[in-house]
């Protein structure tokens, strides 16, 4: 976008003239989606965006300068990204398999890799769980189903309270946590393949 300066770009993520000329010029491309139906329908579309904390910038650059190009500021809804496997610091990357759960993976593996690869907050040891409880705070199932997979407060709040007491298992919140990804991929899974054929639909025409 021609509004857009490299002045705007610098003092909007710490960069520096040493920095490779991609890096300007990615926010023009990021916030792009936020006028293209726009674009297609030839008039003014509202837009909300969905996005993690870390893509805030590029978004906040765009709401500056689409007014000065003729277009609706972007409305923009913050999400909190589901951890990795590997730990509430670690990132899911496609490169690694284990480092998270992919909805295109069968059902009936699931649990294995949460048993296996899910980082635990809990003790080494069933004695020193039952003493001590869990780390929730580090703990991965207890992230994942306070997130996204455990929709009842009250669930969630109870599963919290016993883990931490020591009165619920590692292979306990693992296994309820399985269960839950277990039913969320078969049903995904379904209405993927329902979906395919209205795919068309949802992409920009010429």
């Amino acid at each position: 976008m021609l509004k857009i300066t490299a002045s705007t770009v610098k003092a909007a993520f710490g960069l520096k003239d040493s920095d490779n000329v991609g890096r300007y010029f990615y926010t023009s491309v990021q916030a792009v989606p936020a006028i293209l139906e726009s674009v297609r329908q030839g008039k003014n579309v509202p837009c909300l965006i969905p996005h993690g904390i870390d893509q805030d910038p590029h978004f906040r650059v765009s709401r500056d300068v689409f007014p000065k190009l003729g277009y609706y500021k972007p409305a923009a809804i913050h999400s909190v990204f589901l951890p990795g496997l590997k730990g509430v610091d670690s990132k899911m990357s496609s490169s690694n398999p284990n480092s998270t759960v992919f909805t295109t993976e069968d059902p009936a593996g699931i649990r294995k890799k949460i048993m296996k690869h899910a980082f635990s907050g809990g003790q080494p040891s069933l004695k020193e769980q039952r003493e001590k409880g869990a780390d929730l705070s580090v703990d991965i199932s207890y992230q994942w189903l306070y997130m996204f997979f455990e929709s009842s407060d009250k669930k969630i709040k109870k599963i919290g309270e016993d883990y931490s007491n020591g009165s619920m298992t590692t292979g306990e919140i693992k296994n309820y946590l399985a269960d839950k990804i277990e039913k969320f991929l078969v049903k995904h899974q379904k209405e993927r393949e329902k979906a395919r054929k209205n795919l068309h639909k949802y992409f920009p025409k010429k």
